[in-house]
């Protein structure tokens, strides 16, 4: 058996599904197993995963009719024979070493999860983001207070935050298998990692943290992260009315509040903004309707009433501001000016 089963969904990424591929056969740690789900691909990603298993012995593909990222996910942990579970998306790609880095601090610890950090590819850049809980390790109770929380979110000046992506940490099959956990679709919960985490952690006996940065996140254009969703916002409100159900559930809520809050402003901000900027696509007079509505929301007007904006950054006030007078307009100026800087 395996050590490790890596887990790959596939879907539309004939551009990229190579990389990664090769990324992965060039680790310095071998004793893997690899499980490409293709998620009802409709360009050539499937035919290449295909090929791969062709060549390659330790290589599995699985074709299942689209159902998103989490489901894709699920069906390979229902093949999966590894002692451990590592999640990577097929338009990323790892670093030689990562793989050796995160199973021998997992080892060394007699851990059920090691955390990581991460590197960011951008068109004209790249940013190392090494894990904020660095060479530390937690155990029982204070995985429950001291690693989700930091995990729902950043505090208010935009800090202490760990990825809550689950391509961020190598998981012990065991504790998956003997819980029943599985992902939830994205369709249901726009952050379904965060999810999974808050199903997995409290069940953890040990979790650790590597030095590694060797996980490569892509900002690929089209990804679901940076893509316009219509219905954005209204899932981010159903998100953070489950994390805040979870976190009660937990008796972590006052400790995590403040987080969930800055995220979901965080995103508040960013729908207003996609609203805004693909404006000339679904109609001014649709995005700018649509703006309005977010700035309404009951939800939203609440959580800025009493979220204290003079701990934030400048210009995150200023639109907080705007949001919270519905200063429609002026908002609508701001975000259109931001997305001319992005360009």
């Amino acid at each position: 058996m395996p050590e490790i089963s890596i887990i790959i969904p596939v879907y539309n990424i004939e551009k990229y599904v190579l990389r990664c591929i090769e990324s992965v056969k060039n680790q310095s740690f071998t004793d893997y197993e690899v499980i490409m789900i293709d998620d009802g691909s409709t360009d050539n990603s499937g035919t290449l995963c295909e090929n791969i298993c062709k060549k390659e012995n330790n290589y599995t593909v699985i074709h299942k009719e689209n159902a998103g990222l989490g489901f894709a996910r699920n069906s390979g942990l229902e093949v999966a024979k590894g002692k451990y579970i590592m999640f990577l998306d097929g338009d990323d790609y790892i670093l030689p070493n990562h793989l050796e880095k995160l199973y021998n601090r997992m080892i060394e610890c007699g851990a059920d999860s090691c955390l990581s950090g991460h590197t960011r590819i951008y068109k004209d850049k790249t940013e190392q983001f090494p894990n904020v809980l660095l060479d530390t390790q937690y155990e029982d109770s204070s995985i429950i207070n001291e690693v989700l929380p930091k995990m729902c979110g950043k505090k208010y000046n935009g800090t202490d935050y760990v990825e809550m992506s689950v391509w961020l940490a190598l998981y012990k099959r065991e504790v998956i298998e003997k819980n029943k956990l599985r992902f939830h679709s994205e369709r249901e919960f726009i952050s379904e990692d965060l999810i999974f985490n808050l199903d997995f952690y409290p069940h953890a006996k040990r979790v650790c943290v590597s030095d590694s940065v060797g996980y490569c996140y892509c900002d690929n254009e089209g990804s679901l992260t940076t893509r316009y969703r219509v219905n954005r916002f209204e899932m981010q409100k159903k998100m953070t009315n489950e994390v805040i159900r979870r976190t009660k559930e937990l008796g972590i809520y006052s400790t995590c509040k403040e987080r969930i809050n800055t995220s979901f402003l965080g995103i508040v901000r960013y729908s207003i903004k996609l609203e805004q900027k693909f404006s000339n696509v679904n109609g001014k007079k649709k995005a700018y309707k649509n703006v309005k509505k977010i700035c309404e929301d009951n939800f939203l007007q609440e959580i800025l009433d009493e979220y204290p904006d003079k701990k934030m950054p400048f210009k995150s006030r200023m639109v907080h501001y705007l949001i919270k007078n519905k200063k429609y307009k002026m908002l609508w100026v701001v975000m259109a000016y931001k997305n001319i800087l992005k360009r």
